[in-house]
């Protein structure tokens, strides 16, 4: 399999926001009662206020990810408030999983993006932590940090490229 990313200009917007309707519904499996997947009126679920600020600032990176010319899944990076890269969204298509599409995608934000990073995870979502622990630990030689964090309802890791 053959991977690429590519950043989404914002005419190409629609495909992040569709694909986000996806990526939502696979997180409503871990709410609880510090988060809520509001399904609306229409059959979509209401997205988050801050997605459309990925195409009009400049420290927020939309990319979409491709396996062999197909879309496959999607990734927004951001430089936060704390002086950190951020992943704040990352999806990748359950056929693309286990073949290292969310590794290369993970791998190349970090090529692109060099600094302290922080990345977040919902509590009850242990496969999105065991990805993370893996992939961080091989992308930091093992020197990282993983912690509970916003009064122990998100469990996050650190570490700096």
């Amino acid at each position: 399999m053959k991977f690429d990313i590519c950043e989404v200009q914002e005419k190409n917007k629609d495909i992040i926001l569709n694909l986000m309707q996806l990526y939502t519904y696979e997180l409503s499996f871990f709410e609880d009662d510090t988060t809520n997947f509001q399904l609306l009126d229409n059959g979509l679920f209401k997205l988050s206020k801050y997605i459309e600020l990925y195409w009009t600032q400049k420290e927020r990176h939309p990319y979409i990810l491709k396996c062999d010319g197909n879309l496959a899944g999607f990734v927004l990076e951001r430089f936060n408030e704390d002086g950190m890269n951020e992943i704040a969204e990352f999806f990748v298509l359950n056929k693309y999983r286990k073949h290292g599409a969310g590794t290369f995608m993970a791998n190349e934000m970090f090529k692109r993006y060099n600094g302290k990073w922080e990345i977040r995870t919902l509590l009850k979502n242990k496969k999105a932590q065991e990805f993370w622990r893996k992939v961080v630990k091989s992308a930091s030689n093992g020197n990282y940090e993983e912690h509970f964090i916003r009064d122990n309802t998100r469990y996050a890791f650190y570490f700096e490229n």
